[in-house]
């Protein structure tokens, strides 16, 4: 028997029936990307819920996010034992020139954020310091800049890359939930440019000064609600967080508002859980295609094994073994499964940028994680290996007279 496997058969295969290889490599692009997309949707919402800070809670309105808590909250929580250090977070709701610009806007306490959020972005450019801005003097210089100007922001990267906008520019932002009595829109002096470094934390927001936002809505020069939306609390190294938690709520149990009080994971666990079971319905649609591909691929290969009954009935004639022959169809199987699974990795990198701008609003922290490409490469090449496994046995189980006998 003739030891030697004959490689260049796959190849010719392959360019003979161009159009096949085509549409199954196709067929398998679409299906890899379509299950790094879904799969990274599920990945960033679990990252987000995950890397939220253990010893940071949030307190909200008992009756609904979209209730706003009295600004005088905050001196009493800060009173109560085990809170470190507490920051306002009141949601803007504006938009860049155009309603299709709009991003995340939070009105914040300066004096505050930068100290609180340190390990979870970093501010690397600030008006009027050296870069690269140091790490430990990043939160200073950032309270620094911001109490500089009224109207001072901070911006994600990810805003410098959708808008070009930098250090010193001037940001017009039309409000939606605040608007001004003239009708104009609100500026606001770009004084620094953060990085985030977890998940839970997106590089697509802007933080401003709340007093700014309070003085001209007291003054009368801007509508909209006068409250805060939550309050953002750090809770002392070594104190109890569920101690904290039941001291803010029963604080203010009996009114003027009530509250609830999470821990942040399970915040950002609840507006998960406002899109329902999505694991579930994400990984119904994945499943479904991977399947449909898996038996495309599978037809392709017992399609070719057929075509080469006559052509193996030859090869085995002049020697070659049955394992020879049925290594071909598996490596040329794990060839085309291969091909496609690498264009879906690279479609779906290459456009992850387009994604988070497309859904940038929703999961602004969009991004395909390593896991998800070893997962889609291993999904590739099991496919690749189950469906020429078929044709393979097949050919190898065949007698050279049978095949010989067989149409060419």
């Amino acid at each position: 028997m003739i030891s030697p496997t004959p490689w260049v058969l796959i190849r010719k295969h392959m360019v003979a029936h161009w159009l096949r290889t085509g549409l199954t490599v196709v067929a398998m692009t679409v299906a890899i990307f379509l299950l790094c997309f879904l799969v990274s949707i599920v990945a960033t919402l679990d990252r987000v819920v995950r890397e939220s800070s253990g010893q940071r809670l949030v307190v909200q309105s008992a009756v609904s996010l979209f209730v706003d808590l009295p600004r005088d909250y905050q001196a009493k929580i800060d009173s109560v034992p085990g809170v470190e250090s507490v920051t306002k977070f009141q949601w803007f709701g504006g938009y860049f020139r155009e309603p299709r610009n709009f991003f995340a806007q939070f009105a914040v306490d300066h004096n505050f954020v930068f100290d609180m959020y340190a390990r979870d972005f970093q501010v690397i450019e600030v008006a009027g310091s050296p870069k690269p801005l140091d790490p430990e003097q990043s939160p200073q210089r950032a309270r620094e800049a911001m109490a500089a100007d009224r109207r001072a922001a901070i911006i994600g990267e990810g805003l410098v890359r959708d808008f070009g906008w930098s250090v010193g520019d001037t940001v017009p932002v039309t409000g939606t939930i605040f608007q001004k009595r003239d009708n104009s829109a609100w500026e606001f002096n770009i004084v620094g440019i953060y990085r985030p470094l977890k998940g839970n934390f997106d590089d697509r927001s802007m933080l401003f000064r709340y007093d700014y936002l309070a003085e001209m809505l007291d003054s009368g020069q801007a509508t909209g609600p006068r409250g805060v939306g939550t309050y953002a609390v750090n809770i002392a190294e070594g104190a109890s967080a569920a101690r904290a938690i039941d001291g803010i709520d029963a604080l203010f149990a009996n009114g003027p508002q009530a509250t609830r009080t999470t821990s942040e994971a399970a915040f950002q666990a609840g507006f998960v859980s406002m899109l329902g079971n999505l694991p579930m319905f994400v990984g119904t649609i994945g499943g479904a295609v991977v399947f449909a591909v898996f038996f495309s691929v599978v037809n392709t290969m017992l399609m070719a094994g057929r075509q080469r009954f006559h052509e193996s009935g030859i090869l085995k004639a002049l020697g070659f073994s049955s394992s020879a022959l049925a290594r071909v169809i598996v490596a040329e199987s794990l060839l085309l499964a291969l091909l496609g699974g690498l264009g879906g990795i690279a479609l779906a990198l290459g456009s992850e940028n387009g994604v988070r701008a497309a859904i940038g609003v929703f999961l602004p922290s969009y991004m395909v994680l390593p896991e998800t490409i070893m997962l889609s490469a291993g999904v590739s090449l099991a496919i690749g290996l189950v469906a020429g496994l078929a044709p393979a046995m097949t050919v190898a189980r065949l007698e050279a007279t049978e095949a010989l006998r067989s149409e060419g």
